[in-house]
């Protein structure tokens, strides 16, 4: 009998075409994250990646992963023109040349996968698993290197019930090797060898028997907390003509919720910690105790007429027990200059505006509130499940407090709250989110959204958190497990292609 015809899919995907499909699929991976949230996307792209680098050199696998990168960033993160542009005052064609720059580098990460690829693969079953590993590998430095940007890790896309089960467990570095892993083998299944699909029949099965377990216990009494969301343009924000104005809002605000905790967003209060003690404070702890209320707010913590003195983007509580947290990680062109013997010259003669706070070097211990110890974070901090799990096991509920008005009405919004249920998913907490204009929500342990307000208005979000302890897998080992395995894989590839190129030699 004749062989069954195969669809020539490799073929099909050796022509010149395959940059043009590298492109679009790096578009279309959009899809899988906020606000679309496509799942199914990833491992289709992911399958077509794997396609399009498994039989070329090793430049053109590079070619085609930098332009998958383009595809993915360029439409991913237009909203970073949008700060530096419009908020940043930086100019458009300044703008422009430093959005390229910052997808080109974004893009070399994915390009150096897919060349170290195409060098170690050997055409057999295992070559699935070492794309899987790479893939990971590729995203964890891009999230340490030069202080690592987050967005877009393919376990990002799995933020819907019941695939987020699997985040207590082996985080969002293990779903994107599950996800990675789907994609390389269903293009193998098209090619023909089916049998490779074995451990994806394996996930789907242990998918609903993990998503039973309970890692955390509840504990204490719900705590019920206010998100107070005002709405603030970034330009009225630091004006100091504004700043009455903006103090009042938040009070009219808070007393339209009745939450005992009231949580007001990222540098709510656009002042200095110095002068706000001479009044301010003094009043929200006076209010804070008539009330029996406790509040967190948003400011700027330091006293600016001191020479070095550091300044920090900190949360300060007031209440039964006061406290202040300290932004730790800081966004780099944001809230500080990075090399600034390269690019202070560079900023003077462009006037370009530029925050110079500075980092938390010590661990934060959780702010006391009545109810609950809260594990805190700051806006950009959420990104970063090494920062959130610091405050485990003693926080017993997650505060993350933003400003998402510099980055406009875009989907940055949208990719943080997605980024954020992951996080409370990992950590086994309930978390709470007050931004200015973002996404006001309360996630809980399982990393589902529970409620949250619309964006780009302003509102009161009052809320029931429920404190938990205990501590999750991921909480114990964080992503070592993970980064352990896909090191092993990548050893075994490294030595599989030493061998190899001794016997050719020898040969």
């Amino acid at each position: 009998m004749p062989k069954k015809a195969k669809w020539p899919v490799s073929a099909s995907l050796n022509s010149w075409g395959g940059e043009v499909l590298a492109l679009a699929s790096g578009a279309t991976l959009n899809l899988a994250f906020a606000p679309y949230r496509h799942l199914a996307v990833v491992p289709l792209v992911l399958a077509l990646c794997y396609g399009l680098v498994r039989a070329v050199s090793r430049l053109r696998a590079a070619l085609r992963g930098f332009l998958l990168g383009v595809g993915l960033f360029a439409f991913g993160v237009p909203w970073i023109y949008l700060t530096l542009a419009r908020f940043g005052g930086m100019p458009s064609p300044v703008a422009v040349i430093a959005c390229g720059l910052f997808v080109a580098v974004l893009s070399a990460y994915i390009a150096l996968v897919a060349a170290v690829f195409a060098v170690l693969r050997r055409g057999d079953g295992f070559d699935p698993w070492l794309f899987a590993a790479l893939w990971v590998m590729g995203e964890w430095v891009r999230n340490v290197f030069l202080t690592g940007f987050p967005w877009f890790d393919l376990g990002y896309a799995a933020s819907a019930a019941p695939w987020v089960s699997w985040a207590p467990i082996a985080g969002v570095l293990g779903l994107s090797f599950i996800l990675a892993l789907a994609g390389a083998l269903l293009f193998e299944a098209a090619c023909g060898r089916w049998r490779g699909l074995w451990p994806l029949v394996l996930f789907l099965i242990a998918t609903p028997f993990v998503a039973r377990i309970r890692f955390v216990r509840r504990t204490e009494t719900p705590v019920t907390a206010s998100l107070v969301q005002g709405d603030i343009s970034p330009y009225a924000k630091w004006d100091p003509r504004e700043r009455r104005a903006i103090i009042h809002r938040y009070l009219r605000l808070t007393r339209q919720g009745d939450g005992r905790l009231v949580i007001w967003p990222e540098t709510a209060v656009p002042g200095y910690s110095h002068s706000l003690r001479r009044r301010f404070i003094p009043f929200l702890r006076h209010l804070a105790r008539i009330d029996h209320r406790h509040f967190l707010f948003g400011l700027v913590e330091g006293n600016p007429d001191r020479v070095n003195e550091p300044i920090y983007n900190a949360v300060m509580s007031v209440g039964r027990h006061d406290g202040v947290y300290r932004k730790r990680h800081l966004v780099p062109f944001g809230e500080y200059l990075p090399w600034p013997s390269l690019f202070d010259p560079i900023l003077r003669v462009l006037h370009i505006p530029m925050s110079g706070f500075t980092p938390w070097r010590g661990r934060e211990a959780p702010l006391v509130v009545s109810g609950a110890d809260l594990g805190m974070s700051i806006c950009y901090e959420i990104a970063y499940g090494s920062i959130v799990t610091q405050a485990l096991p003693s926080a017993t509920l997650l505060v993350n407090v933003s400003d998402d008005s510099w980055y406009g009405h875009s989907h940055e919004a949208s990719q943080q709250l997605q980024i954020a249920q992951l996080r409370a998913a990992e950590a086994g907490r309930d978390l709470l989110i007050a931004t200015n204009d973002g996404m006001t929500a309360l996630v809980t342990h399982r990393g589902h959204i529970s409620v949250r307000l619309p964006p780009f208005r302003p509102g009161v979000l009052t809320v029931v958190a429920e404190p938990y302890r205990g501590l999750t897998p991921y909480d114990r080992i964080g992503n070592d497990g993970v980064l352990a395995f896909v090191s092993l894989i990548g050893l075994i590839a490294a030595r599989r292609w030493t061998r190899d190129r001794h016997r050719r030699r020898g040969s």
